[in-house]
């Protein structure tokens, strides 16, 4: 028995290890991604927009189009849209779906069907998606400013780190 509980501690640590490493990584792409501040962190703002409305299918073809069309950084848009990750999603989604029924006032469906008509099953629907999309889009809306925010401060903070780094070693430091 204490062989089984030492191997499921190992195996936990092992994954948080894997997660932190991974988080680690992911943000350090993030910080030396090229473009000026402000184009990285508006990519980031809209992937973060587009992550948090349910449009699973989509997020990364929408993050991108959007980021293009507005001449922003497309790769930080991908990569904001990575909020919505198989971990986080049902947690988005939840909050999303609880957010859309406060704005529109739509009662709680319950998931039991004392009703299988074809009508029924569509207002089922209707009661469940249009709450998700409200909610997605307000919480999509709300994360804009604080995701550009704190990103393009990061991403100067760790440009200007890293050219004094360079200076000090006697390397010419990268423009952007």
């Amino acid at each position: 028995m204490e062989i089984d509980d030492r191997k499921k501690t190992t195996r936990i640590r092992e994954l948080g290890a894997r997660l932190k490493r991974g988080f680690r990584l992911f943000f350090l792409r993030l910080l030396r991604l090229k473009g000026q501040p402000e184009e990285v962190a508006g990519g980031i703002a809209i992937g973060v927009f587009i992550g948090l409305t349910p449009t699973v299918p989509l997020h990364t073809i929408l993050s991108v189009l959007i980021a293009f069309l507005l001449g922003k950084s497309k790769l930080a848009a991908a990569l904001g849209g990575w909020i919505a990750n198989p971990f986080l999603l049902p947690f988005i989604y939840i909050l999303d779906y609880k957010v859309g029924r406060t704005i529109t006032g739509i009662e709680r469906v319950p998931l039991v069907l004392s009703d299988p008509s074809i009508s029924h099953l569509l207002q089922l629907g209707s009661n469940i998606t249009y709450p998700l999309f409200v909610g997605g889009l307000t919480m999509g809306l709300l994360s804009i400013f604080p995701s550009y925010y704190i990103t393009k401060r990061l991403v100067i903070l760790y440009r200007e780190r890293r050219r004094k780094r360079l200076e000090k070693i006697g390397l010419p430091s990268p423009t952007t």
